[in-house]
């Protein structure tokens, strides 16, 4: 719900109301009645995408920052279990014998469903320490998936796996999945073709026994 409220408030540019980023001018009377006009307006769509239970225990809220606020630590509490389901799914999925895109979209999903449920504060002001910080993070959680993503492939493709290991710079979970796949095609030809080969020979000493 968080996250598609968000995407529906931005594309309003109503999202400041509940970030606290827009506050109430009451030195201005014309900018205050505005700005209540459009908190009300949040705080009704807000209403209009909960639950009958959650909305009779937040109607009463003045403002939609408070709102916000108060449904984002009961999302929050109400997710952990969820969260940490799909953290124990991600680390027990594997490939076992899928291909590995398969395989790569069952991870994805995963992840993003454990993004949705992660909160993080919304950042008002990016300097160059903070754009550092989230680039930084940014490449840890790139490595994070990376290394849950190829811990679970089948060990025919351990090869390949010690290999994207060693470069200089890690690759990415997307980089490493489709350096994968294209060993996995060539493999899976020959597979083929031997499979083929097999089934002629099986023909023709089928066609001998007659």
């Amino acid at each position: 719900m968080e996250i598609s409220m968000e995407i529906a408030l931005a594309s309003k540019r109503k999202l400041g109301f509940v970030t606290g980023v827009i506050v109430i001018d009451k030195t201005d009377p014309v900018k205050q009645e505005a700005w209540e006009t459009c908190n009300n307006m949040v705080i009704s769509w807000i209403l209009g995408n909960v639950s009958e239970n959650i909305k009779k225990s937040v109607m009463f809220m003045n403002t939609a920052k408070d709102m916000w606020k108060i449904l984002e630590q009961r999302f929050y509490i109400s997710n952990g279990a969820r969260k940490y389901q799909v953290t124990k799914m991600i680390y027990e999925t594997k490939q076992n014998g899928k291909s590995v895109n398969d395989y790569y979209t069952e991870m994805k999903i995963l992840w993003e469903e454990l993004d949705n449920l992660s909160f993080c504060p919304p950042i008002i002001e990016i300097n160059p320490e903070v754009a550092a910080y989230l680039n930084a993070k940014h490449q840890q959680d790139e490595e994070q998936k990376l290394f849950q993503f190829l811990n679970g492939l089948d060990e025919i493709n351990s090869a390949i796996r010690s290999h994207l290991l060693m470069y200089p710079t890690l690759p990415t979970a997307d980089e490493a999945c489709c350096a994968i796949q294209q060993e996995e095609s060539p493999r899976e030809s020959l597979t083929l073709v031997k499979e083929e080969e097999e089934e002629e020979i099986i023909e023709e000493e089928e066609v001998q026994e007659e």
